[in-house]
This record gives structure tokens, C-alpha cells and sequence, in this order.
């Protein structure tokens, strides 16, 4: 059975779970063998059958994906900011991401290479990320009282953010494109976990102290994911 592992060093045990591409992924502590790994994929052979099955038959109830263009517009509700972008063909090698006045952006360059214009959009999310997200997670650090150690701005596809052992947090640039309380609360949670570094409820407990609306904040996050 193919699966993905992902070592963990603060999980307590084995866990499954199928991600939305229908991909299995074991998440397990460190140290744990092979031959444990497939002892357990063999005692839940049920369940991940299942779960692949209503995996497959969700992907295939969605539409069509849309072919990727450049946006005419591109809003980053985090900050309350929103650009117009326009298109500026060049014979310069590769795309630029230029600023032209307020709430104007301009692309420069191939822009007719549409996976360069979309990897240049990418490399600009993750500056924004980390001139906006970066001060916002040093700021709650000192108001609450939860140091860590750095901060890298990333552009994952699981994981809204995520924190080390070593108190280093690792950030989601897309955390731009959600509403302010919702980044809020996952730079919280990450905060927590410098303290309390599993999902125990120890940890539930200082999150709620900080963030008493967690619960609402973790449901509107499954739907914006």
C-alpha cells in the first residue's frame, strides 16, 4: 500500500488520514519501524479503503478546474488591501512585479508566459507575507507573553502554519487571503504550540485563554482551506 510518512516528534502515536488529492498519509513519532507502520495500515485496511473511495468520489463530483490566467485584480483581505493588475510586455527575461501608484500593480516582462507570471505572483504573495504576517506574529509574541525563535514565510499546500520544537514558525503566505481574525487565530495557535507542543488539552486550554473563539475560527478555516 503506497503512503506518505510524516514523522512527527510530538505525536503520542500512529495516525491515517486521507488527504484531499486521495493520497494516504501516516503521521507517526520518531522511532516507530516498518513493521509497525504495516501493522497498523493492515488493522485499518477497512476504514482507508473507505476513506480513498470517498476521497476519489469527491474529486470527482468537482468541476472542471479552470485554466489558470493572469487576475485582474488581486485583494488580500488580511490587510485590507486590494491591486489592479495590468500587463506591460517587455523583451526582459522572466516577469516583474512592479508597483504603479495606489492599488496599482504591474506586470512586466513575458508576460504571455502564463506559468512565469504565476510564479512570479507567487514569489510577490511571499513578500507581502513576510512584510505583513511577520511584524502581526512578533507583535502577539511580546502582547502575549509567548517568545519564539524565528519565522519563515512559505507557500504550503496543507498547512496554514506550523511550529518546530525549537520555537522556529513556519507561516502560509495564502493566510493573506483570509480575514484578519482568522490569521489571528492560526498565529495563536502556532504561539501555543512554543509552550505546549501537541494538540493535548493542555494546549486547547492556553489557546482558549488567548483566543476564546478558536472553535468558530478552526470551522470557517476548513471551509476557506
Amino acid at each position: 500500500m503506497d503512503y506518505r510518512l510524516r514523522v512527527t516528534p510530538w505525536a503520542r502515536g500512529l495516525s491515517l488520514r486521507v488527504t484531499a488529492q486521495g493520497a494516504l498519509e501516516v503521521v507517526a513519532p520518531r522511532r516507530v519501524g516498518r513493521r509497525t507502520i504495516a501493522r497498523v495500515l493492515a488493522q485499518e485496511q477497512a476504514w482507508i479503503q473507505t476513506a480513498l473511495a470517498d476521497a476519489s468520489a469527491r474529486r470527482q463530483a468537482l468541476p472542471p478546474p479552470v485554466p489558470w490566467h493572469v487576475p485582474p485584480a488581486i485583494s488580500l483581505p488580511a490587510v485590507g488591501a486590494q491591486w489592479t493588475l495590468t500587463l506591460r510586455p517587455t523583451a526582459a527575461r522572466g516577469v516583474r512585479i512592479l508597483p504603479a501608484g495606489a492599488g496599482q500593480l504591474v506586470l512586466a516582462g513575458q508576460v504571455g508566459d502564463l506559468p512565469v507570471c504565476r510564479q512570479a505572483l507567487r514569489r510577490w504573495l511571499v513578500r507581502e507575507g513576510q512584510a505583513h504576517l511577520v511584524p502581526r506574529l512578533a507583535d502577539l509574541s511580546c502582547t502575549l507573553g509567548l517568545p519564539y525563535a524565528r519565522t519563515t514565510i512559505r507557500l504550503a499546500r496543507s498547512r496554514w502554519g506550523s511550529c518546530s520544537r525549537t520555537g522556529s514558525i513556519a507561516l502560509n503566505a495564502r493566510l493573506l487571503l483570509l480575514a484578519p481574525p482568522l490569521v489571528d487565530y492560526v498565529l495563536v495557535h502556532e504561539l501555543c504550540h512554543t509552550r505546549e507542543p501537541n494538540h493535548g488539552p493542555r494546549f486547547w486550554t492556553l489557546v482558549a485563554q488567548h483566543c476564546p473563539d478558536y472553535r468558530h475560527h478552526r470551522i470557517a478555516l476548513r471551509a476557506a482551506g
